[in-house]
């Protein structure tokens, strides 16, 4: 039986971000990162799988989304900030290449989407917060007044790489796991 996976922000390729996220990616170089990244995706995802990429794939020339045909699985794109290269190069690699996606109730993303719009759907599956979450004002109250703070909203489900260990995650546990 084939399943659905969903990640966001390889950044195959990106030197930078082993300076921005060094905690979620530990590695003495790039080549160490992707590889990573590759071994993770294909411990989960079967060549009869879908996984949507929520973003954010690869760094520097076209010709590094090479990388792409090595990974297992039927890939789908929701473009994010950094896919800067023409639509025909993703196309070698992508089934389809979207902007958003509604699917099964939930909004797929890039970027988070405004929480005005969550009245049209359950939750919002996204990238490109790496390590952070969204965050929003929580009461409580404490029998001696009430106490504000900043909490994970539970409607954003982040799957950037970071949040789940470098590894494409499955729709089913996401859905499990929704508290939104």
């Amino acid at each position: 039986m084939s399943q659905v996976f969903l990640i966001g922000d390889t950044h195959f390729f990106h030197q930078k971000i082993l300076e921005f996220e060094k905690e979620a990616r530990p590695f003495g170089s790039v080549e160490e990162m992707n590889e990573a990244i590759v071994d993770r995706w294909n411990s989960v995802v079967s060549k009869r799988d879908t996984v949507w990429h929520l973003g954010d794939v690869c760094f520097g020339r076209a010709s590094n989304l090479s990388i792409l045909s090595r990974l297992n699985g039927t890939k789908n794109l929701i473009l994010g900030n950094h896919d800067q290269h023409g639509v025909r190069e993703y196309l070698k690699y992508f089934r389809k290449i979207e902007a958003a996606k509604k699917y099964d109730g939930f909004l797929l993303t890039h970027v988070p989407i405004h929480p005005g719009q969550f009245y049209r759907f359950k939750g919002n599956v996204h990238g490109h917060l790496h390590s952070k979450r969204v965050l929003h004002w929580k009461t409580f109250d404490t029998g001696i007044g009430p106490l504000a703070e900043r909490v994970p909203d539970e409607r954003y489900i982040n799957v950037s790489c970071e949040q789940i260990n470098l590894t494409p995650k499955a729709w089913e546990s996401i859905k499990k796991e929704y508290k939104g």
